[in-house]
This record gives structure tokens, C-alpha cells and sequence, in this order.
């Protein structure tokens, strides 16, 4: 959660030192230069990394296991009738129950752990209003380059596979990190008035980062996933 407000504290931070850029811009449209957006959807992380894959291949659960809500919060600058900067960030954390495939204890139960992802993004981008802005139904894409910071645990009972008789244990393994990566998007934007609109979209982030501390040895975890997300958009 610090994460969170802490990327959300930097982008209004943008948005501030942004917005004085257009009272010197050369276009402007009725309803203002700016938008201000807020959103909430789901994301599923990818899961395509050696990480995922054995942690799937060994535990119960998928990718889908670990959807959950993310929010976020998006500041659109528009250049011309069709083109614009954007900055955003949001904030995504999941938390679920895994057991062993195929070992339980000596009385019969699960071996399992609980295992909590959290990933906070800030990013900036280009969007391009395909149809322009004065369009009843307006749909856009969009790319740009995104910062991710990212925590995982697991905690609960495993088992030490090093020992001859398999003794299960209680602990919690922990890792956190940042990377780059990118994203793309495509939405549609529906004009309620001059200022205020909702919209929806889909975004697919592209990133992955080298595991290390108590997860050293278990190569990268992919970072990247899916949202759809729909949200209410002013502007100004």
C-alpha cells in the first residue's frame, strides 16, 4: 500500500509541473486540454517466466488464481485533436492459498502456503484518438515505457527436500524489486458532455525481473499481465 501512495504522490506531482504547459500550447479543444481519469479493472499477471511455471507445475493454482482489482489513475495532455501525452500509475496486490500437488502431511492435509504478489506502476505513454475528440464514441490506442516495483512472499509450511525423511517446516521467503518495461493499450472513450466522460480499455504490460534474496536461484518472474479496466474521465 506505501507503494501505491507513493507512486500516486510522484504522478500528481507530474500533473502539477505539467499542466502550466497549456496556457503556452498552440491547440485547444472545448472541453480543455486535460484529462484527468480514474479507474478500476482486474489484472491477471502473465505468468509466462521459470518462476510461474514451476510454481504451478509444484503448488495448486494458475495465473487465473492470482487476478485481483487494480487501480489506477491516468493524466492525458493532448497535443491536437488526435494526440496526447500520458502519464499513470496504479497499483495491484493479490493474496491466495497454495498446497503441494502431491504430498500432504502424515495425518492427510494440505502442505500449504499463502502467497502475496503486490506490483505498483508508474509509467508515461503517447495516445492517439483514432476517430478524434469530437467524436460520439471515441476510441484510442496507446504505448509508452513503465516503472515497476513489486514485492512477493509466501509464507506457511513447505517442505525441505534436502532431508531424508521430508520434514515440513514453517517460514516465509520474501523479495521485492524494480524494472522497466512497457505497455499498450486500446479503449473506447464516451463523451457524457463537455467535461466529463467514461471510458473503457485493456492493457497489456510487458516486464520481468531477476529473483534474488530468499528466492535466489529460481530465475526471473514475469512481471506482465492483463487489464481490463473502465473508469470516469474530467476535463479541463
Amino acid at each position: 500500500m506505501f507503494k501505491r501512495v507513493l507512486l500516486g504522490s510522484t504522478l500528481l506531482g507530474l500533473l502539477l509541473a505539467v499542466a502550466p504547459a497549456e496556457a503556452q500550447s498552440g491547440y485547444r479543444s472545448a472541453g480543455g486540454n486535460n484529462q484527468l481519469r480514474a479507474r478500476i479493472g482486474n489484472f491477471e499477471p502473465d505468468g509466462e517466466s521459470e518462476y510461474w511455471e514451476d510454481k504451478f507445475f509444484d503448488f495448486t493454482g494458475s495465473t487465473e488464481s492470482f487476478e485481483d482489482v487494480v487501480v489506477g489513475i491516468d493524466f492525458i495532455h493532448n497535443l491536437g485533436p488526435r494526440f496526447g501525452v500520458m502519464l499513470s500509475s496504479s497499483g495491484y496486490e493479490t493474496d491466495t492459498r497454495q498446497a503441494y500437488r502431491d504430498f500432504e502431511d502424515f495425518d492427510g492435509r494440505d502442505i500449504s502456503h499463502r502467497t502475496t504478489f503486490e506490483l505498483a506502476t508508474a509509467s508515461i505513454g503517447l495516445v492517439w484518438q483514432l476517430a478524434g475528440r469530437t467524436a460520439s464514441i471515441q476510441p484510442y490506442i496507446g504505448a509508452g515505457g513503465s516503472y515497476y516495483d513489486w514485492t512477493l512472499e509466501e509464507s506457511g509450511d513447505f517442505i525441505d527436500f534436502d532431508t531424508r525423511d521430508l520434514i515440513v517446516f514453517t517460514d516465509t521467503f520474501f523479495d521485492d524489486g524494480t524494472a522497466f518495461g512497457s505497455y499498450f493499450l486500446a479503449g473506447l472513450n464516451i463523451p457524457l458532455g463537455d467535461t466529463i466522460s467514461v471510458f473503457a480499455e485493456g492493457r497489456w504490460d510487458s516486464a520481468s525481473d531477476d529473483l534474488s534474496d530468499d528466492f535466489e536461484g529460481l530465475g526471473e518472474i514475469d512481471l506482465g499481465g492483463m487489464q481490463i479496466s473502465a473508469g470516469l474521465a474530467w476535463s479541463f
